[in-house]
């Protein structure tokens, strides 16, 4: 049969069960950009091709019930697609560049081997339903979606996680109903698997008993700071988070300048004090980043920048530091655009926290369909003084790092 004639005509390739060890994407000889949706269920597809991105006006893209492990960067290249469907692979990671797809609706990853979420998640301001039920994630991010009043998040049945943020927890589920049974996760009569990086233990006082509770830290953060074994951040995580907010900052006002319908200008950039500043202390290092650096008045490249700012409206750290930042060398863009795991609870501070971090714990309530779960929730603060003013009218866990 000839899948072509048959089917590209009504630009929706219905390819489900066919027995596909591979994606098919040589069958569509030249006419990918007339594709709009795929269907590729319960297939035997192992992985996704890097040709991916030549499919640039796709809208859904179906893979359940394949083979897949990983997912290439350059499906972040499909900036139309509005859904996005892997469940029951065995996906392990989620490229970083999923921030890039920013019309994207429905993002379903169920039923996968994820230990973790990827921070740029929070960029899709279109999302309406993330699911990542029935995977191995042990620690979510403080706002894995943007809006947390226009977004469905599912994520249970993910034995392995013990807590949620406070931040998360306060803004999606405090006094809101889930729509579930049995959340199937932050169980604490489960015991933890072992893992190479920090453990906490809390103490829980539950039904007139004390007892002793271990959960894992995220391995972003290496340096668990204690009330017993407290220290000053160090002078890197004091200037990434400096530079973060210079950047989130920068972000802001561009996103501003743009609903102003104010275009950027040569001098716009040359007046930012504290990029040029940045500039200059990288440019002593002689770093080679593969990178030409934005120097001169380049009329080429502010036509570019002014072009790429006509086409987007809302702007993140990764296109501030795209545009502006090219001086930055690599492993600290990607740190950077990714963003750190969580930012101080202290109202009056929000600080971003990278590494040096302060936890406190306590108890909260999920509403489900037929009862009332008691779940643990994790603050994140930058500093013992930010912790201790969160501290204060919550009734707290006690808690202390486990020593190798």
């Amino acid at each position: 049969m000839d899948y072509n004639k048959a089917i590209l005509p009504a630009n929706v390739l219905h390819w489900n069960y066919r027995g596909f060890t591979e994606f098919p994407i040589h069958r569509l000889d030249g006419e990918e950009s007339e594709v709009t949706d795929i269907y590729l269920k319960e297939n035997l597809i192992s992985r996704v091709p890097k040709e991916i991105y030549k499919l640039e006006n796709l809208e859904s893209l179906y893979l359940s019930g394949n083979d897949i492990t990983e997912l290439p960067e350059e499906i972040s290249k499909l900036r139309c697609l509005k859904c996005l469907d892997v469940s029951g692979n065995r996906l392990r990671r989620l490229p970083d560049g999923i921030g890039e797809m920013r019309n994207l609706k429905f993002l379903i990853l169920d039923e996968n081997e994820l230990s973790e979420l990827p921070l740029r998640l929070s960029e899709l301001r279109a999302l309406r339903y993330l699911s990542v039920c029935d995977n191995q994630i042990e620690w979510l991010p403080q706002r894995p979606v943007y809006n947390y009043h226009h977004c469905e998040f599912r994520f249970w049945r993910n034995i392995r996680l013990k807590t949620i943020p406070y931040c998360l927890w306060y803004h999606l589920f405090r006094d809101q109903q889930t729509r579930s049974l049995n959340i199937g996760c932050l169980n604490i009569q489960t015991e933890p698997h072992t893992a190479k990086y920090n453990k906490i233990r809390l103490k829980i006082k539950h039904e007139s008993r004390e007892r002793s509770f271990a959960i894992n830290t995220p391995p972003q953060h290496e340096n668990v700071l204690t009330r017993k074994k407290f220290c000053p951040p160090s002078l890197q995580e004091l200037s990434k988070r400096l530079i973060y907010q210079i950047i989130c900052n920068k972000a802001k006002k561009e996103t501003n300048k743009f609903v102003n319908n104010n275009i950027f200008t040569w001098k716009d950039y040359q007046n930012h004090d504290n990029e040029k500043n940045l500039e200059q202390t990288f440019e002593e290092f002689n770093i080679n980043n593969n990178n030409n650096n934005i120097t001169g008045n380049n009329t080429s490249q502010l036509n570019k920048i002014n072009n790429t700012r006509r086409n987007k409206g809302n702007y993140v750290p990764s296109d501030v530091i795209n545009e502006h930042f090219r001086f930055l060398p690599h492993f600290i863009k990607n740190e950077l655009s990714n963003g750190p795991l969580s930012r101080c609870e202290n109202v009056v501070c929000k600080r971003p926290i990278f590494d040096f971090v302060f936890y406190e714990f306590c108890f909260g309530k999920l509403i489900l369909i037929d009862n009332v779960a008691d779940v643990i929730l994790n603050a994140t603060f930058c500093s013992k003084s930010c912790a201790d003013t969160w501290r204060m009218g919550k009734e707290v866990i006690p808690w202390s790092l486990i020593e190798d």
